[in-house]
């Protein structure tokens, strides 16, 4: 007669040889890969805005983007005039380039931020430039020059910036004595219009 087969003890307790690796399973999982959005918003290297403008620009982000981090690119332009910048194609097309060079249609915070940071800079930078080029023909630092030589930087600073006709009407109003002589600092506040990205130049 055969022995009766043996029978599994119920008694033993049941141990899951698995249960240490279901406890550590986060270590091997793979972790979640970065998205694409994710990456796109890191901060992005460049000039710090000052904190009253950081607000300004912060805020006018908050107005334009569509509410989860990101702004549509079609509405650059009414955001750069938001935040003060006399914005032009070439202004929106710049931050195109440079931040949506592939064409998804949208920067983020941390890209607009870094955007309105460099025109901050490009725009002081540009100020001091035409400042400079005015005070040239004030050898004795008497704070006016002549008509024409302000005409003459106006032409060489940028051509298109104002037509002849407007440029000689425009200084001629400045030129309150008839004289034929300017103030040129007068002058910069009437040609630049003050805007929150504007820069102290005047030292």
């Amino acid at each position: 007669m055969s022995e009766p087969e043996q029978q599994p003890s119920t008694s033993k307790p049941f141990r899951d040889d698995d249960d240490e690796e279901d406890d550590d399973d986060s270590l091997e999982r793979p972790e979640a890969e970065p998205s694409k959005e994710d990456e796109d918003d890191v901060a992005v290297d460049g000039p710090t805005l000052p904190a009253e403008l950081l607000a300004e620009a912060q805020s006018a982000f908050a107005m334009f983007s569509d509410g989860g981090g990101r702004m549509n690119v079609r509405h650059l332009y009414s955001a750069l005039r938001a935040v003060g910048v006399d914005a032009t194609d070439e202004d929106v097309i710049t931050v195109v380039d440079e931040y949506d060079p592939t064409g998804r249609g949208h920067i983020t915070g941390n890209q607009w931020t870094a955007s309105v940071a460099r025109r901050w800079v490009e725009d002081g930078a540009r100020r001091r430039r035409f400042r400079a080029m005015l005070a040239a023909g004030d050898p004795t630092s008497t704070g006016q020059v002549t008509v024409d030589h302000v005409l003459d930087v106006l032409k060489k600073f940028d051509p298109k910036l104002l037509t002849p006709a407007d440029a000689e009407e425009m200084v001629a109003s400045m030129d309150f004595a008839g004289l034929g002589m300017v103030d040129y600092d007068e002058f910069m506040e009437t040609m630049v219009r003050p805007t929150p990205l504007d820069v102290p130049t005047y030292q």
